[in-house]
């Protein structure tokens, strides 16, 4: 099956030098709520965030911010982590969101499931995705940069 996005989505925002932070073994009793405070109100500014479910009291959330930020993040997580031993971090910086948003989504089953199967089919590995009605963000390594340039050629979508 031929999968052309470009008929579906309206629109494609590339954002280049993004870092994704994960904390792990994150209690569940208000730490999202302490650590995006002080992120805030450190300037901040944050993109996309996941959650895994809360398995025994704990999570893992994982969010994009700018790798210009990774510093003060880091700050704000290390004060969180004296608090909390069981609490381990990743980060992984230098990477590229690309969100395709269109009003088209809202009553196009499937599109997700497309977005998938083309970034799988040019070798991209998508790092984390976050959805809404009318968009799909996927962050990606820069070193995808020429596979997405190809995708997005390919499937009739303009930057």
């Amino acid at each position: 099956m031929i999968i052309i996005l470009g008929d579906t989505i309206e629109n494609v925002k590339i954002f280049n030098g993004v870092t994704l932070v994960t904390i792990y073994n994150m209690r569940n009793d208000g730490g999202r709520k302490s650590i995006f405070r002080k992120l805030a109100e450190n300037a901040v500014n944050l993109d996309m965030i996941s959650q895994s479910p809360c398995l025994g009291g704990e999570i893992t959330l994982s969010f994009s911010l700018p790798d210009e930020d990774l510093t003060k993040a880091l700050a704000v997580i290390s004060d969180y982590k004296a608090n909390c031993e069981k609490v381990e971090t990743n980060v992984c910086s230098n990477n590229i969101i690309i969100s395709f948003f269109s009003a088209k989504m809202i009553n196009s089953p499937g599109v997700a499931a497309s977005v998938f199967e083309i970034f799988a089919n040019h070798g991209i590995e998508i790092l984390l995705v976050t959805t809404s009605d009318i968009s799909i963000s996927c962050m990606v390594a820069k070193s995808d940069e020429v596979k997405i340039m190809r995708m997005l050629t390919e499937q009739n979508l303009e930057i």
